[in-house]
């Protein structure tokens, strides 16, 4: 975006110290006393505000139109929260903006958007995050402008003393996620565009009168600022665990974000912005799955004998990609996370299994054993596709794949001599696989590293359950067991790109990968 994405940038880092310093000084007001016969009107008025922005989209910067819209209560008395209800952020983005978007392949966007403002009361700040706003799905118009509006719960803020509190705009950040007519994501899937106020202009929103109210005592109370707990929700069944915190793509921990400072001395007390809402799960929601098929090979250890069997002839695994998608608005800078769910099927004559694996292993660390393994699923693998914006302009990806498979050996040779297992010989129960993929693509859509759809490595373990139904004229089964049996045996498999209607250039035959050690 050239200059005008630097001057952005250098408008973040002025906002972010204004309202470190804000939350520096920031302690509650006087509660309201009882019986002080004051009355206070709290009634709401609608504010409306349109401002001039400039956003970066793939080719440049183009102009913008904002508006900000709220219901804001008229007056309350120091020491009640604020909250803005009917919160509505719109950005109108010029017919050249949409033909950038268009230009990706899409043909609907969705996400969130992120206003990052201002609350003021006096020469006292506060950042204001109005981080939760949903984009609902819109078809891209073929040609003019499109407005994308985002909708949502803001937190309180809380005026210690009297004056008025001022709320005003900032930059603003629209996370969409970009779809093919087909449902398929487009090239890139996902687009962070991040918009910044022209200079030069008013950008107050809206202002509430703040009656100052006797206290009890007196004196303002201590106030604990802690976000409230359970700020993040539950993780889906089937999905992995959140993609971490900007910088460490690969950590899924997200924790709770840290107490803001408590007050600093000298300071009359300014407007104490209140921990943001918890993050919003939307319900997943189920879609017509996108018919894929691609390769996957690799290898996987056997702990117990420290050897590993090499699966070399790539197996054609065929997946429903895209079945259903959750989306998820958190307070935090990474913005919008969302899930994908995919399901996916081995297909090797007709059988849902992988080409037989044939691996020589030394038995007890002396005697070679040859087998033939047969890995065969239980049921369709689930595959779960985390996504989140960073604030560098990548949309990172963090793929969790679980499947359960029978494993069934035969043809078993120790030290060149038969051994007759029979045809039953497998685990006692399906193994467990769980293999974890990490990947982004960058401004340009280049993919690196893991995605579903341009595959790449996946890592991770499997326990290979205990061994039943193996042996004829005698039980061998503690003896497959007593050699094989047990967990943490790492898997790493490499997926080729798929043949999908998203990458029509590698169908119908896509190419089988190399595996990777």
């Amino acid at each position: 975006m050239g200059d005008s994405s630097t001057g952005g940038s250098r408008h973040r880092r002025t906002w972010a110290r204004t309202a470190s310093i804000g939350a520096a000084v920031l302690v509650a007001g006087l509660v309201p006393g009882t019986g002080t016969g004051i009355a206070v009107d709290e009634g709401v008025r609608p504010v409306e505000a349109e401002f001039g922005y400039r956003c970066g989209l793939p080719g440049g910067g183009h102009p913008a139109r904002v508006r900000v819209s709220a219901a804001l209560p008229r007056q309350v008395a120091a020491g009640r929260p604020v909250r803005p209800s009917d919160v509505r952020v719109a950005v109108e983005l010029p017919g050249e903006a949409v033909a950038a978007l268009r230009a990706t392949g899409a043909a609907t966007a969705n996400g969130a958007a992120r206003l990052t403002g201002r609350v003021a009361q006096g020469d006292d700040t506060a950042d204001l995050p109005w981080t939760q706003l949903t984009v609902p799905d819109r078809a891209l118009p073929a040609t003019g402008p499109h407005t994308v509006e985002g909708t949502g719960a803001v937190p309180t803020v809380t005026a210690s003393s009297g004056g008025h509190l001022a709320f005003s705009t900032g930059p603003v950040t629209l996370d969409l996620l970009l779809r093919r007519t087909d449902s398929t994501p487009a090239t890139p899937p996902g687009l962070a565009v991040t918009c910044d106020p022209d200079p030069d202009q008013d950008l107050t929103i809206g202002r509430v009168a703040v009656l100052t109210v006797p206290g009890a005592d007196g004196r303002p109370p201590v106030v604990d600022e802690r976000p409230p707990a359970g700020g993040v929700p539950s993780a889906h069944p089937a999905q992995p665990a959140r993609p971490g915190a900007p910088g460490d793509p690969g950590d899924p921990g997200r924790g709770t974000p840290p107490a803001p400072p408590g007050p600093s001395a000298g300071r009359e007390p300014g407007p104490r912005a209140g921990a943001a809402d918890e993050c919003v799960e939307q319900p997943p929601a189920a879609q017509d799955p996108v018919p894929s098929h691609g390769y996957i090979a690799g290898f996987a250890n056997v702990l117990k004998l420290g050897s590993a069997m090499f699966i070399k002839d790539p197996g054609l695994m065929k997946v429903d990609m895209a079945k259903a998608t959750q989306t998820y608005q958190c307070p935090r800078d990474d913005g919008l996370v969302f899930t994908m769910y995919s399901d996916a099927t081995f297909s090797y004559r007709g059988k849902p299994q992988l080409p037989p694996v044939r691996s020589t292993f030394l038995t007890f660390g002396f005697m070679p054993t040859t087998a033939t393994a047969e890995l065969t699923l239980d049921a369709p693998m689930e595959i779960a596709t985390g996504s989140y914006f960073s604030p560098d302009g990548q949309f990172s990806e963090v793929t969790k794949a679980t499947a359960r498979l029978w494993v069934r050996l035969s043809d078993v040779r120790v030290n060149g001599t038969p051994l007759d297992v029979g045809p039953a010989c497998r685990t006692a129960r399906p193994m467990e696989l769980s293999l974890t993929g990490r990947g982004s693509y960058d401004a340009e859509g280049r993919p690196h590293g893991y995605t579903v759809v341009t595959g790449g490595p996946l890592t991770g373990t499997a326990t290979i359950p205990g061994f039943s139904g193996c042996g004829v004229t005698e039980d061998l089964d503690r003896l497959f067991t007593a050699s094989l049996s047990g967990g943490g045996n790492h898997t790493k498999m490499t997926q080729g790109v798929l043949c999908s209607p998203g990458q029509p250039e590698y169908c119908p035959d896509p190419p089988k990968p190399k595996p990777e050690r």
